[in-house]
């Protein structure tokens, strides 16, 4: 088996055409979506129109729980939701926070299984950066996969493989926004160091062990930087065109 797994797109409509095209090369049998779907200044309303098309299961970020609820006046929220539709946002309110897949074999999630769509799975930013955290801090942070074991999760946008016990954990990393800064849970910059718009293609092996690749795709990203400037953000503009802050 299969599975393409996508993540963080943020609206950035030619880097997702980009994956996409470099995913049918890979032939999988599955197709997941990992949430933060449409914001970002970019193309939101376009972006969530291919992601409908595309038709593959798909849970909620923060960002959508953000759009939802509509009490969220960041910049990638309060540019997006004027821009989606009705039904986009039908779509949106849909979706699920969690996804169980392939007979509970595979658990994704946006943030943790545990802790919720705004949990760094993987990552520990106490420095100010990203840095891979201690099994003791991501073991609890798995409670609730159940039977899985393969847990997908997206949401840092940093991309990582990390075998825990017997469950491998992946994160995609971010189709479209390869940097950025957060408060949350400490002020902190998220730096992956190049523009590359990112996606994994993961595959159930022998004894039922599973390979990640996790590709790094090119496409027109100095384009994609040219949207945020001239829709007022150049310091996403930087980060698109760079991966750093």
């Amino acid at each position: 088996m299969r599975i393409a797994v996508l993540a963080d797109a943020h609206g950035n409509l030619l880097a997702f055409k980009a994956v996409l095209a470099d995913m049918r090369t890979q032939a999988p049998d599955l197709i997941v979506n990992l949430g933060d779907l449409v914001t970002g200044p970019f193309d939101p309303a376009g972006s969530a129109d291919a992601q409908i098309a595309l038709g593959c299961p798909t849970l909620a970020g923060n960002h959508e729980r953000n759009l939802v609820e509509g009490d969220d006046a960041s910049s990638s929220v309060a540019f997006a939701r004027p821009r989606l539709s009705a039904t986009h946002m039908l779509w949106i309110q849909s979706l699920p926070k969690t996804l169980r897949l392939a007979g509970d074999e595979v658990f994704a999630c946006h943030g943790s299984p545990a802790g919720g769509d705004l949990d760094y799975l993987l990552d520990d930013v106490g420095s100010g950066r990203s840095v891979l955290a201690s099994y003791d801090v991501i073991r609890p942070r798995l409670a609730g996969i159940g039977s899985a074991r393969l847990v997908l999760c997206g949401h840092t946008h940093m991309p990582r493989v990390v075998q825990v016990g017997a469950v491998t954990v992946v994160n995609p990393g971010s189709i479209g926004m390869p940097a950025y800064t957060d408060d949350n849970p400490v002020p902190h910059v998220i730096e992956t160091g190049t523009p590359h718009a990112r996606y994994a293609v993961v595959t159930r092996g022998q004894g039922g062990k599973w390979s990640v690749d996790l590709r790094a795709v090119v496409y027109d990203w100095d384009r994609a930087a040219q949207q945020a400037r001239e829709n007022g953000k150049p310091a996403m503009a930087r980060w698109t065109s760079t991966g750093r802050v």
